[in-house]
């Protein structure tokens, strides 16, 4: 048993270096309902680059109905009303420019020690798409996006979802200059995200523990 406690704190303490929190929702909070077009407002707080702009959009809406936006409180959460069609999106490493335009403000963020990015999800009641776009001036230049699909029939049912940095090309994750996430979800869909963050792999994780382990083996014989 002294063993097991022994290798969890090690996992515990080497998943704390390797992690990065890129937002968690803690602040900036934010809330716009609208029935069309396009809102892009910026938010100031503890997220990576210390604020992102939010943009709440709608594609279609019918007959005149709602989506919401809102962060707060860890959470961030997209809410449509029936037959609306609409996406929250968050962009970090950008400024205001001109006529309401964004302009990149480079993170210069080194992820070069993890592998993935990390999404953890509270609830999602309907099918929605999460997308992901990371960019690098030292990589290709442009904002290379990745979707991947969310469940359903998960209410108040926390979930994961990883994205590779394996998928995106051309992004030099050494040297990672902007990151947008958008939630899309469809008519009528409700989803709730706690917080992201770039980690390793869980392979990675267990041979950095395995070394952690072995590192405090050699310092008891010492």
């Amino acid at each position: 048993m002294k063993k097991l406690m022994i290798l969890g704190l090690v996992v515990a303490s080497v998943g704390a270096q390797a992690t990065v929190l890129l937002d968690d929702f803690s602040s900036g909070a934010y809330s716009k309902t609208i029935t069309g077009g396009t809102v892009t407002e910026f938010r100031l707080g503890s997220m990576i680059g210390g604020d992102s702009y939010v943009t709440t959009s709608i594609n279609s809406n019918p007959i005149g109905l709602e989506i919401q936006s809102d962060i707060l409180n860890g959470y961030w959460s997209a809410s449509s009303q029936p037959l609306v069609d609409g996406y929250s999106e968050m962009g970090y490493g950008f400024t205001a420019g001109a006529g309401g335009s964004l302009v990149f403000d480079d993170l210069n963020l080194n992820l070069s020690g993890e592998n993935q990015f990390k999404f953890n999800f509270e609830s999602s009641d309907k099918p929605a798409t999460l997308f992901v776009g990371v960019r690098s001036s030292s990589g290709a230049g442009t904002v290379n996006t990745i979707s991947t699909a969310l469940p359903g029939d998960m209410i108040n049912n926390p979930f994961m979802v990883t994205v590779d940095f394996a998928d995106f090309s051309g992004v030099d994750f050494s040297d990672v200059d902007q990151i947008v996430v958008r939630l899309d979800t469809v008519e009528s869909g409700d989803i709730t995200m706690s917080n992201f963050e770039a980690v390793p792999e869980p392979a990675t994780m267990a041979i950095l523990a395995l070394g952690g382990l072995a590192a405090l083996r050699r310092r008891k014989k010492n």
